[in-house]
């Protein structure tokens, strides 16, 4: 009975001790700062954002995929009264707060910015401790005027700010049903009711338009007129129940939302993030990209639809495409390198540049190729003095690049020194002929080329380890042809020595005189890499013509 009473008094004082730990983790008040204000600055070059508390504010590092960032502050909690800013700034277009779920007490914040296009952003703490600069960079610089009218534009130091009244006035006159008006920076809201009053039309202004109206319009119907201020100044008109509303173009609340309309125009030919940023500037606010459908979304008074869209569209025009035709052709001539070079050129001249004999890389235009081209080039491959290397043929969109490997994977040993050690690796290396090329046609019949050709062999086996030590051979070069004609690259030589040993078996074993029955020749080998590369601007017929050709180099379709 005394083990058993004295089992039950460890129990219950168990069970009051983790009672009595458990408090404070519940009851212990958790201390935090209360982030008062969210404030914005535009900049040049992009926007500032300060987020301040009433408190010492602590904050994490920040994570970024260029379109979204995101900031968490631990210790503190929303006293802003917000949870969505709408900017409308760009790069930026709104912020969001939330508090994460999981979090104690409602303590912990995380603020999302949320941007128009890729960009960076930089988090700094202010020295006082109570804040957090965040400045988020932009890839345009936005010039820090007044807009139309003295309205502040992006750039502006606070957006909606009033603008300065300077001389104003306006005179109006409306007989036999016509309006005749001169303006000179008059307030648009005493302009709109000197017109509905004389006029008989029912006219709203919104009060967050704010613009000095300076127009002389003689003789014309007053809704007209009307409209004619309303897209004059970027302001969207829409009649409600009988009421002409004359609210902001940019959507930043119902009122001005309802005004407007919504309309996606998807590219057929470009990026629907290259399309936007080709627009002016301070049009970043009413347009997004959907680059899931590769559309631009824009957001708008319906005036400015049509402009957009027309505008859209006359950026969104097809790239040319350019064939590349190339061939890769590698020379070995111990005697005459200069004769294959030629490949049954009438003119010699046209490539006596590219004889190799300094070891320099050269290239050279050479026109139209020869219609002997063909069969020059079979019979050196007949008498063992060439070798085909690589036939492409490709069709790249203007601008962009091309690149072609024949070849195989292969594996080297390397070496690398950590921390005063010696380490070894291997690791795989292509064996073959590369080729890139990047084109450029500006449509005038000529083709800027960037070439950049590359050749590796296998020259021999490493003795210790057993594997292939490599020689390659490239270039870079950026020429401009016309329309249809060939680059020459010559110079990527190779000097390859191979020792051949045989023996008499069983003689050239015996000591003494095993040298009589064994024999050994040494040649020299020079090999070169010939790269012939033509560029021609792709229309509808070469299209069919390239459809329809084998591979290799043919000759140019007619126009």
């Amino acid at each position: 009975m005394n083990f058993l009473h004295f089992a039950r008094r460890s129990a219950l004082f168990g069970l009051l001790l983790g009672l009595w730990q458990t408090v404070p983790a519940y009851s212990q008040a958790r201390s935090y700062t209360t982030i008062t204000a969210i404030n914005v600055n535009s900049l040049s070059n992009g926007v500032q954002i300060s987020v301040r508390a009433d408190g010492i504010l602590q904050y994490t590092d920040a994570d970024s995929n260029g379109r979204t960032m995101s900031v968490s502050f631990p210790d503190a909690r929303n006293g802003t009264g917000k949870n969505f800013i709408n900017l409308n700034r760009y790069p930026v277009s709104h912020l969001q707060l939330s508090t994460p779920q999981g979090a104690r007490n409602g303590i912990g914040l995380r603020l999302v910015i949320n941007n128009f296009s890729q960009t960076n952003g930089t988090f700094v703490k202010t020295p006082d401790g109570q804040g957090v600069l965040i400045t988020i960079q932009s890839d345009r610089t936005l010039p820090t005027v007044r807009g139309a009218g003295g309205a502040p534009s992006q750039a502006g130091a606070q957006a909606g700010a009033p603008a300065k009244a300077e001389e104003d006035g306006a005179m109006v006159e409306f007989a036999g049903g016509k309006l005749s008006l001169r303006a000179v920076k008059a307030d648009i809201h005493e302009l709109m009711a000197t017109i509905a009053r004389k006029s008989g039309l029912s006219i709203a202004v919104d009060d967050a338009v704010s613009r000095r109206v300076s127009l002389n319009l003689q003789d014309v119907d007053a809704e007209s007129a009307v409209r004619t201020i309303g897209a004059a100044y970027g302001l969207a008109l829409s009649p409600i129940n009988g009421i002409l509303m004359l609210s902001e173009g940019e959507t930043s609340d119902l009122a001005t939302y309802r005004s407007s309309q919504t309309q996606s125009f998807r590219m057929q030919n470009t990026q629907a993030s290259t399309a936007s940023g080709l627009l002016p500037n301070f049009l970043s606010s009413y347009v997004k990209v959907n680059a899931e459908q590769n559309a631009v979304v824009v957001t708008a008074p319906s005036q400015m639809l049509a402009k957009i869209g027309a505008d859209l569209r006359k950026v969104d025009v097809p790239s040319p495409q350019i064939l590349i035709e190339a061939i890769a052709v590698e020379l070995s001539d111990t005697s005459d390198l200069d004769v294959g070079l030629r490949l049954g050129n009438p003119n010699a001249g046209q490539f006596a540049s590219l004889d190799s004999g300094a070891g320099a890389i050269t290239y050279n235009t050479v026109g139209t190729l020869p219609r002997n081209f063909e069969a020059s080039l079979r019979a050196l491959e007949l008498k063992g003095k060439a070798r085909v290397r690589a036939r492409p043929q490709m069709v790249v969109v203007n601008g962009e690049d091309a690149n072609l490997f024949i070849g195989s994977q292969r594996f080297i040993l390397t070496q690398t020194n950590q921390s005063g050690q010696t380490q070894n690796r291997i690791q795989p290396v292509d064996v073959g002929v590369k080729l890139f090329i990047k084109p450029l046609t500006g449509g005038n019949g000529e083709i800027t080329t960037r070439i950049a050709p590359e050749v590796s062999n296998i020259t021999e086996l490493d003795l210790g380890t057993g594997l292939p030590v490599l020689s390659t051979r490239r270039s870079d070069t950026t020429v401009r042809v016309k329309d249809g004609e060939t680059i020459a690259i010559g110079g990527l030589t190779l000097d390859q020595e191979q020792t051949r040993r045989g023996k008499i078996p069983f003689f050239g074993d015996i000591p003494g005189i095993g040298p009589l029955f064994r024999s050994r020749k040494k040649t020299t080998v020079r090999t070169e890499l010939v790269v012939f590369v033509t560029p021609r601007i792709l229309t509808a017929e070469s299209s069919n013509f390239v459809n329809n050709s084998g591979n290799g180099l043919a000759p140019k379709p007619s126009r």
